[in-house]
């Protein structure tokens, strides 16, 4: 007959126990400092090269951490990118529900645009990713959609809530974006000096504005339904 051994305490004992990963809201405390430290050793090393091994170290915080937030590479990649345009996008809102005239909305967020794709450090993470695509098709696929694609349809819903370039926003979203950026991205890619000054960041948005609704005029105020019986 076997005896029933009793449990360690080994708490007790004053030995740690590894614990799991952290839950997504603990681990959500460090999301800055890894993106941070994300974006450093991407800079430094490429897409490759980079080890989650070094991006936990100088984030000061454990792999289980790391993991809980973005399990794979890519992810890492894609959330680093996404810290970049969920500035841009957080404004949706406010543009959809203002009273600006679009004229004057599509130049504000135009020039929001260029300055994030002329911004140095944005563009030297989007030349690795230009880099690595051949090698990792997923990891581009997954940036098409979570910033590419998702910035397209938000400027879509707000072509249509003005009605401006119609039946086929999506489209004409692309568009805009096309007058924005033009050879301005082939050009950074292959000159890494490139740099866009104030002045020209404004005259270059103004003339996209301008091609842009000369190609889809902003069609004219709705006139308000007068009251049924009123003649005034």
């Amino acid at each position: 007959m076997t005896k029933k051994t009793k449990p360690v305490a080994v708490q007790s004992a004053g030995i740690k126990v590894a614990r799991g990963r952290p839950s997504l809201g603990e681990a959500e405390r460090y999301r800055e400092r890894i993106l941070d430290a994300t974006t450093a050793v991407f800079l430094e090393k490429g897409f490759y090269r980079a080890s989650t091994n070094e991006i936990a170290r100088r984030a000061q915080t454990s792999k289980q951490t790391l993991y809980a937030l973005f399990p794979t590479k890519a992810d890492l990649f894609v959330g680093v990118m996404s810290a970049h345009t969920e500035q841009l996008f957080s404004k949706h809102v406010y543009y959809i529900e203002s009273g600006k005239a679009p004229r004057l909305a599509l130049t504000e967020m135009g020039y929001l645009v260029l300055n994030m794709f002329s911004a140095p450090e944005f563009l030297a993470l989007y030349r690795i990713l230009v880099a690595e695509t051949h090698n990792f098709p997923d990891l581009a696929r997954d940036l098409w959609c979570e910033c590419i694609q998702r910035g397209y349809g938000l400027l879509a819903e707000y072509l249509e809530s003005r009605r401006i370039g119609g039946p086929n926003y999506n489209k004409s979203a692309a568009q805009f974006v096309s007058f924005l950026l033009g050879d301005f991205v082939i050009n950074a890619m292959l000159n890494p000096d490139l740099e866009l000054s104030e002045r020209a960041v404004r005259s270059r948005v103004r003339e996209a504005v301008e091609d842009f609704l000369c190609l889809h005029p902003v069609p004219p105020a709705r006139k308000q339904k007068r009251p049924h019986g009123d003649r005034s």
